[in-house]
């Protein structure tokens, strides 16, 4: 029974819903709250809501449904969502969860129908997020907080090598009037023909003769048009930490730990990334490199991503598209001293026995870069026409020149002349500021262009785009790109794909995936406990930890919101490049209008915020748009 406080407070507040607006003297204006849920959700007899959101939609634990666009509505055609999908394309949404009353069930449990699709279901676990105002770097709007977002998403069932755990049949609901996030992804196989697929999903709640069964049923209108299994757009997270979190330790040579890295290399290429290791030192010995072509020959053959090694999804038995020779970074900030003539034969010699490795393995399918140096140029206080600041710049733009003819000149020592490898260069300076100097420019030094977004000159990179050599950017935050933490809209993320497609630019760097709190990765998750950027440093969350937030420890990675978010631009690059390839002028004004500006082009024309669009709605009709082409072309055929 309610105690007499709870029966005053149910009243009250059934006062504030009969009055629209009620004056106090002395107080002011009491609105009245706003509903909810909306008439979009389902709203069960026994107290259960079901609501249908997009993959961008960011509600917290207690926040009010609304529904961003009418194809989420399940209330009209009742139970039922529909879309148009490419072959080899992963849809995503959310369904939202909420107990009405305490009389509404405790769980439910989640059943999926044999389809031709296939369909994954993860549970939200929602994260505290209060120092979260994302002020280091660029000023960056993010969404209202203290508040308990959602983000790392835990599977129902963890699959990584011999293992599978499952992590909830009955998923529990938190108390009333608080939500629950329930990711589902739908992978359209490339096999799959044309035409309407249906795949259905049961939602049940309560128990006995008192359990209600509410079936939602998705329909897939597949085109016919498919996405590449390697993709246009490098994508690369990097993986700055071991995988001690996982129960595998630091040893690269265990097989625990290969089985685990390989894992989250699987997890990365479903959502067409890749993870990059970070080397402490380079292999040098037969046992060494037995060892590394045991733990990463996988991926750089394909075989990883076979039905054998039990992958499913894009990029099926093909091989990463990028990677990282196996060489320390070994310079970061700043480089102390000039190379030597030692240090640089040094770079020739492993250029030569990675080149002759990978001939060995038949490793050519893959392109390989150097990660050698790490922002090692600024921006500086100083000036660039500082004495002392224009001689250090002058000394490592030449270090980094002579460290890429060195690699040069070992590739072509080796018995497979002609691969390449190209060093990177990252840095937040927009490399222009050195151009007409010849003593300090990097053009035709440089092959491999990595600014922050900020610094990415959209015409420079162009420029060298067309010259022959290769431009990724990296994250910052508005107006350049969206940024990259918990408490922000998933239409961020989504940027990412689409500005790489709107300039041409090629790859993507995210500087690290996995660099949370050891002690509390999912309370903490972020790189240092004072960034306010809540996120930064970490994509995917370690599966063996997951007792910390109730489950079972399910070694291997469990993925972000973000992650997903990510992914859906860089299909929405796909779906662009293709409809570009049958309809340019159409594709190429639908692509302007969602992106108008990005990179330093915002930068430099002064905007504040973002020129993209933060309404999902404009997202979701924009990739509707896409698939309308690509429908309309094969019509014509």
């Amino acid at each position: 029974m309610p105690s007499p406080v709870s029966r005053h407070q149910q009243l009250f507040r059934l006062l504030l819903l009969a009055l629209p607006v009620i004056v106090i003297a002395g107080v002011g204006i009491i609105h009245q709250p706003a509903p909810l849920y909306d008439d979009t959700c389902i709203d069960s007899d026994n107290g259960l809501v079901i609501c249908a959101s997009s993959d961008m939609t960011r509600t917290t634990r207690t926040g009010h449904h609304r529904a961003v666009h009418p194809r989420y509505n399940l209330a009209a055609p009742k139970n039922a969502l529909t879309w148009q999908a490419a072959r080899n394309e992963t849809l995503a949404f959310q369904l939202m969860l909420r107990r009405r009353d305490r009389s509404a069930p405790e769980s439910v449990q989640i059943t999926l129908a044999d389809s031709p699709i296939h369909a994954a279901v993860f549970a939200a676990h929602y994260h505290a997020v209060d120092n979260a105002g994302y002020s280091w770097g660029p000023s960056t709007e993010v969404l209202p907080y203290p508040a308990s977002y959602p983000d790392a998403l835990v599977p129902r069932q963890q699959v990584c090598g011999d293992s599978e755990v499952e992590l909830f049949d009955q998923l529990q609901l938190p108390s009333p009037g608080r939500n629950q996030s329930v990711w589902v992804d739908l992978y359209v196989p490339g096999s799959l023909p044309t035409g309407p697929h249906q795949q259905d999903i049961m939602i049940t709640s309560g128990e006995g003769a008192s359990a209600t069964s509410t079936t939602l049923t998705v329909t897939l209108d597949v085109i016919d048009a498919s996405l590449p299994h390697k993709p246009r757009i490098d994508a690369i997270g990097e993986v700055y930490r071991a995988y001690n979190l996982e129960g595998a330790g630091y040893d690269s040579a265990n097989q625990v730990w290969q089985s685990i890295s390989q894992c989250y290399q699987q997890l990365a290429h479903q959502h067409r990334m890749v993870f990059i290791e970070r080397t402490p030192e380079a292999p040098s010995t037969p046992t060494e490199w037995a060892t590394y072509a045991q733990a990463f020959g996988p991926a750089l053959t394909g075989e990883l991503f076979s039905a054998e090694a039990g992958y499913r999804g894009t990029g099926m038995d093909t091989p990463v598209s990028i990677w990282r020779t196996p060489w320390p970074q070994d310079y970061d900030i700043t480089v102390e001293q000039p190379l030597t003539p030692a240090q640089l034969s040094q770079y020739a010699a492993m250029a030569e026995a990675w080149a002759n490795v990978v001939a060995e393995q038949a490793w050519q399918q893959t392109r390989y870069f150097a990660y050698v140096f790490d922002e090692v140029d600024g921006p500086s206080d100083a000036a660039e026409t500082d004495p002392d600041r224009r001689e250090y710049i002058t000394r490592v733009h030449k270090d980094m020149q002579q460290v890429q003819q060195a690699i040069d000149r070992g590739i072509r020592a080796a018995n497979d002349p002609a691969q390449s490898v190209d060093l990177v260069w990252t840095s937040h300076s927009d490399p222009t500021v050195w151009m007409d100097d010849p003593e300090t420019t990097l053009v035709d030094r440089v092959r491999l262009w990595a600014p922050n977004a900020h610094a990415a000159n959209t015409d420079f990179l162009r420029h060298r785009i067309d010259k022959g050599e290769r431009a990724w950017f990296y994250h910052s935050g508005h107006p350049a790109v969206g940024g990259h933490s918990i408490n922000l809209p998933g239409t961020d993320m989504r940027t990412w794909g689409v500005i790489g497609a709107r300039y041409g630019i090629q790859g993507q760097l995210m500087w690290a995936v996995n660099l949370g709190n050891d002690e509390a990765p999912f309370a903490d998750p972020s790189y240092k406990p004072d960034d306010d950027r809540v996120g930064n440093g970490v994509m995917v969350y370690p599966g063996n930890q997951l007792p910390n937030i109730g489950y079972t420890a399910a070694p291997g990675p469990v993925p972000s919101m973000r992650l997903k978010t990510w992914r859906r631009g860089l299909q929405d690059a796909e779906l662009y490049f293709l409809a570009h390839e049958r309809y340019p002028e159409a594709a190429t004004a639908l692509l302007h209008n969602i992106m108008p500006r990005a990179l330093q082009e915002a930068v430099a024309h002064g905007d504040s915020t973002p020129a993209w669009p933060a309404d999902e709605a404009q997202w979701i009709q924009w990739r509707d748009d896409l698939l309308s082409l690509l429908a309309d072309s094969d019509n014509d055929q």
